[in-house]
């Protein structure tokens, strides 16, 4: 079927919003209280996000769609493990 797009990647991870905030310039020190002034003077060319616990396939992608978005960042994405449905 043209047009419909697979289910399974129809849900976006939270990852994904946080990217969004970093890239509009809405993320809250409140919530990423590391971030600083810092943040305030410009936005940032690179994001390296570290998920501690292991990250997934899924937001792996998030990573991959929103670096081919050109929003003028780029991210980064580590983990202390890659998780797959078998290791979650």
């Amino acid at each position: 079927m043209k047009g419909v797009e697979n289910v399974y990647t129809q849900h976006q991870p939270l990852l994904f919003q946080t990217m969004e905030c970093i890239s509009k310039g809405w993320l809250r020190d409140v919530d990423y209280p590391y971030v600083g002034n810092h943040f305030q003077q410009g936005r940032p060319q690179e994001v390296v996000i570290f998920i501690v616990g292991g990250t997934t396939y899924e937001e792996s992608r998030s990573v991959a769609l929103q670096n081919a978005s050109n929003s003028g960042i780029r991210f980064i994405l580590g983990g202390s493990v890659v998780l797959n449905s078998k290791r979650y």
